[in-house]
This record gives structure tokens, C-alpha cells and sequence, in this order.
């Protein structure tokens, strides 16, 4: 048991309620907490900044958040920049397909066969989404971006946010960016996933399905006409 007590501090594991002993500290001092290198401290530091009534520490969190390696205080700085809500996005957005290795680079050669809406892969999209519809009007600007990376992650993030809001006026400016020449088949590939949002997508899926060779798309389009389908009723309207 102890062994285990140790991996997970290694990882920064701190128990709920050990910050309560640190809330004396300045908010300078839990922001020099972030760069510690004992990876508990940075935990602790990152905890003590939630809902902090400085909004200038979202600064020294997105700092955290790029150099952070370790998953608890990661989960903990994330959770920060979260209950920031939208003065977390746009410092947020700048990081989109920026850290980590783990988002798509290549459309998947299985279709994802759940009825929610996968979660994205990229840790800062995956944050974004946490914020929710605050997030949307920032999120738009990224579908005119030339940065293939951010405007991957941000489809990822907006498609997750209108499939469990819906937002109306979405659908255009999706299917503009679909039909950009420079943009490529993942992200096309992205975006009809999102269209499982908008019910005002089917004829554009509908007509999709008939004309395009890519056998990916077609799975993705088939498995967002079902969700649209089972989420909505005849006329459309959200049940």
C-alpha cells in the first residue's frame, strides 16, 4: 500500500481537502507552487488558484499547463483554467493541437461505434469543452484559420459543445469551412462528425453520401444521419 501512496505522489496525487492547510499562502506564492518540482506541490498550487479572483493567473496555469508532464497536476491546472470559464479561452484556443501526441493525424480506420460524442483527444480541446457554449464565439474565428492543427482540435471542441447544447446559426459556418480547397480529408472528416449536432445537416449529409468515394466519410456520415435521427423527431425539432 505504501508502494502505491508513492506512485502516486510521483504522479502528484494530493488527497481532497489537503490544500485547505495552504490557503494562507499569497496567490504569488501558489502561483510559484506551479514550478515546483515536486510534482504534489504543483497539484497543491494549481488547486489553490480555483476561482481565483485574479484572472492574471491564467497566465502562470496556461505556463503550467505547456510544461506539466505529470497527470495530477495537470487534471488540477486544467480544472483551474475551467472555472475561469471564458476568460480562459482565448489563451486556451493558442494552445489547440500544441501539446501531446495523442490527436488524430489521420482519419481512423474504424468508426467509433457509441452514440455519444467522442471526447476529444487533444487535451486543451478536451478543457475548452468543459467551458461549453462560452466557448463557441472564439471557437468560430478558429474555422478561418490557416493552422491546420488549431482548426482540427477546434472542430473537435465545437462539434462535443453543440452535440450536448445545441446552437443554432453553426451549421454554415461548418459547411463553409468544409468546402475550403486547402482544407484536408481529416478535417473534412471532422466536421461530419460535428454535423451529428445539427439536424439541419441531413441533406447536406444526405447528398455527401450519394457523391463522395471516401469510404471513411460515408461511415461517419451514415453514423451521424442515425444519431440526428435518434435525437431529434420527424420534423426535426429537438426533443
Amino acid at each position: 500500500m505504501e508502494s502505491s501512496i508513492k506512485q502516486l505522489e510521483l504522479r502528484g496525487y494530493v488527497a481532497d481537502g489537503i490544500e485547505k492547510k495552504y490557503f494562507y499562502l499569497s496567490t504569488e506564492q501558489r502561483t510559484v507552487l506551479l514550478k515546483s518540482n515536486s510534482p504534489v506541490d504543483r497539484t497543491i498550487g494549481a488547486r489553490l488558484l480555483f476561482n481565483c479572483a485574479e484572472v492574471s493567473v491564467i497566465e502562470y496555469l496556461i505556463e503550467a499547463l505547456v510544461a506539466e508532464k505529470k497527470l495530477y497536476p495537470k487534471i488540477e491546472i486544467c480544472n483551474s483554467l475551467v472555472s475561469f470559464g471564458k476568460e480562459s479561452v482565448k489563451p486556451l484556443i493558442l494552445l489547440l493541437g500544441k501539446i501531446g501526441n495523442n490527436q488524430y493525424r489521420e482519419i481512423p480506420k474504424r468508426a467509433f461505434k457509441k452514440t455519444n460524442y467522442p471526447l476529444p483527444r487533444d487535451i486543451v480541446a478536451r478543457t475548452i469543452t468543459r467551458i461549453g457554449t462560452p466557448a463557441l464565439s472564439d471557437l468560430l474565428k478558429c474555422l478561418n484559420s490557416d493552422d491546420l492543427k488549431m482548426l482540427s482540435e477546434a472542430i473537435d471542441a465545437i462539434g462535443h459543445i453543440c452535440f450536448y447544447k445545441y446552437s443554432a446559426n453553426l451549421y454554415i459556418a461548418l459547411k463553409e469551412c468544409f468546402d475550403k480547397a486547402n482544407i484536408n480529408d481529416l478535417i473534412r472528416w471532422k466536421i461530419i462528425r460535428t454535423m451529428s449536432a445539427f439536424p439541419e445537416s441531413i441533406l447536406f449529409l444526405s447528398h455527401l453520401k450519394l457523391t463522395t468515394r471516401n469510404e471513411y466519410f460515408k461511415m461517419e456520415i451514415e453514423r451521424s444521419l442515425k444519431l440526428i435521427d435518434s435525437r431529434y423527431d420527424k420534423d426535426k425539432t429537438r426533443i
